[in-house]
This record gives structure tokens, C-alpha cells and sequence, in this order.
């Protein structure tokens, strides 16, 4: 009777399905685990720490106040001088206002085929230089003034770069909101380089027109001292020679 119960048992366990789970333990994985949670511990106070602002107020720490554009007074001090700062303060594209306060270079088309061949260039050249520097003044004034116009709206974005640099708002200090303050800021000073490059032609463009009429007298005095050696010396023995023969030849009537 007992070894039929018993073989009964085994032939019921037989035919159950197996459930049992055994936990296989690897303590190599287990170790690089917690390597990883450390790591990732870390990196997460890493970021916390990095993600900390200065501890001070940077909108009056490192507030510097701007130099505002100052305009030519065109109403009361200065008035025979209006056009010339009116053209200073908002810029003259056609160069009408500059004209009003220069005097007017004559036309000299009419005057050339009148003028001996050997002094037509000189005096070309000497024309040329007054409308280069014309031309260079007009340039100049009217860039500075256009300039001038528009330094308000200049300023307006660096006060708006300013304040969003030191502003508290969370959504304007997220890595992609300072990586675009930082686009914004390059572009700026794309800007304002451009103007200083702006000034800095205008003041090499007077110099050129310096140059230019140093260059020119002293080519006239060059010319005149060569032309002095070329024919001085047979000139004033020739005026010598016709002076000395008149006075030998001269009568008392």
C-alpha cells in the first residue's frame, strides 16, 4: 500500500508544471552597477553645480552706462553752419547740404581748349584733387551722419543683450537661450566692427586726399626747380646778353 501512495506522489509532482525561479547571483554585473549608479551620481551633482548663477546681482554689478549719441545743435549757436550738421546728425545721400556750405567749383570743360597743351594736365590734376576731396567729404559726412541716426537703435540692442544677460528668468538662462545670447552678441559686434571699419576708411580717405596735395606741391616745386636748371642758366645769359647790347646801343635822343 505504501509503495503505491508513493509512486502516486511522484507521478502528480511529474505532471505539475515546474514555477521554481532561482536567482543566479553575478558579482561582476553587480559591481559595474553600482560603478554605473555612482557615475550617474556624479554627473547628476555635476550638473547641479553647473547649473548654479553667481551669487551676486549682475544687472547692477556689471551695469556699465551707455554713451549716448550726442547731435550737432541745428537751432540756436550754429546757424549760418545748419546744413553741414544737419548732414552730420541724419547724413546727406546727395550731398545737397555739404554744397550749401562750400563754395562752387566752376565747369571747366569750356576753359580747356583755351588753356597751352603743356599746362592742360596740370591743371586737370589740380581740379581733380579739389573733387577728390569733394567726393571724400560728402562720402564721409553723409556715412557718419546715417551712423549717428542709427547708434539709438545700436544702443537699444546691447541694453536688451545687457539686461538678458543678467536677467533671473530661468527660460532665458537654458543651455539653448545662452547659446543663443551668445549667436546674438557675435552678431552685434559683426555690427559695430562694421561701423568702426566705416570710420576708420573715412579717416584713410582724408588722409589719401593729405597725401595727394603734399604729393602735388611737391611735384610743382620739383618741376619748378628742374625747369629752373633746364633753362635758367641760357635764359639769364640770353636776358643778360640783350640787356648789356641795348645799354651799349642806347642814345640820348
Amino acid at each position: 500500500m505504501r509503495r503505491i501512495l508513493i509512486a502516486c506522489a511522484i507521478v502528480l509532482v511529474a505532471t505539475l508544471p515546474l514555477r521554481a525561479q532561482f536567482v543566479v547571483h553575478d558579482p561582476l554585473n553587480y559591481a559595474q552597477a553600482l560603478a554605473r549608479y555612482a557615475q550617474l551620481i556624479e554627473q547628476f551633482r555635476f550638473m547641479v553645480k553647473q547649473a548654479r548663477r553667481l551669487p551676486v546681482d549682475m544687472a547692477s554689478r556689471y551695469k556699465v552706462p551707455a554713451t549716448r549719441w550726442r547731435h550737432h545743435d541745428t537751432e540756436t549757436q550754429y546757424a549760418y553752419a545748419r546744413p553741414l550738421l544737419t548732414a552730420l546728425n541724419a547724413g546727406d545721400t546727395s550731398g545737397a547740404l555739404y554744397g550749401q556750405v562750400t563754395d562752387r567749383l566752376d565747369d571747366l570743360d569750356d576753359l580747356l581748349p583755351t588753356v597751352p597743351s603743356e599746362l592742360r594736365r596740370r591743371l586737370q590734376n589740380s581740379y581733380a584733387t579739389i573733387q577728390f576731396a569733394d567726393s571724400v567729404a560728402r562720402m564721409a559726412i553723409h556715412q557718419i551722419g546715417a551712423i549717428r541716426s542709427n547708434g539709438k537703435n545700436t544702443l537699444l540692442a546691447a541694453e536688451n543683450m545687457e539686461n538678458d544677460a543678467a536677467s533671473p528668468d530661468e527660460t532665458l538662462n537654458s543651455q539653448i537661450a545662452v547659446l543663443n545670447k551668445i549667436n546674438a552678441a557675435s552678431v552685434l559686434e559683426l555690427r559695430v566692427s562694421e561701423t568702426t571699419n566705416q570710420f576708420l576708411m573715412h579717416t584713410l580717405e582724408q588722409l589719401l586726399v593729405q597725401n595727394k596735395r603734399s604729393r602735388d606741391a611737391q611735384a610743382r616745386a620739383m618741376d619748378a626747380q628742374v625747369f629752373q636748371w633746364r633753362y635758367g642758366l641760357p635764359y639769364g645769359r640770353n636776358l643778360f646778353s640783350r640787356t648789356a647790347s641795348t645799354m651799349d646801343s642806347w642814345r640820348q635822343p
